[in-house]
């Protein structure tokens, strides 16, 4: 009985470190799709002739986004209601000294760009991936 047990521990410990079982979906063919959004992104909002620097520290989970951004404008805030499909990004992103910011992307040619919504204002944004930051699962 107890070797039984150990046997099926074992398999299953075999399974999930397979590459690529349990870090997320893979394509026809079993190679894993590509992460392009996972990582470290900097980046410049624009707004009304004004703009300020800021940092995305994204991560993806099937759909999902979730992560962080700063900017010495607003501060450190949350990334909540985060979305990614056919290269499209949204998210929101929750701050304690700054109205939340409801952010829209597309990813194209490897950067992210798109508008955002703040104080009832509508700008601009475009962000690059730091090198060595994420990007594939696994």
């Amino acid at each position: 009985m107890h070797s039984r047990i150990l046997m099926t521990l074992v398999f299953v410990m075999t399974v999930a470190l397979m590459p690529g079982v349990s870090r997320g979906a893979r394509v026809a063919g079993g190679v894993d799709k590509p992460d392009p959004i996972s990582g470290e992104w900097t980046g410049r909002f624009q707004i009304e002739g004004n703009s300020a620097d800021f940092t995305f520290k994204l991560k993806l989970n099937g759909s999902a986004v979730a992560g962080t951004a700063e900017s010495d404008h607003t501060g450190p805030g949350t990334v909540s209601k985060g979305e990614w499909s056919g290269n499209k990004i949204s998210f929101s992103v929750d701050f304690a000294a700054h109205d939340s910011i409801e952010v829209t992307g597309i990813l194209k040619d490897g950067k992210l760009a798109g508008e955002f919504r703040s104080h009832g204002r509508q700008g601009t944004w475009e962000a690059t991936k730091k090198a060595n930051s994420g990007g594939s699962r696994g």
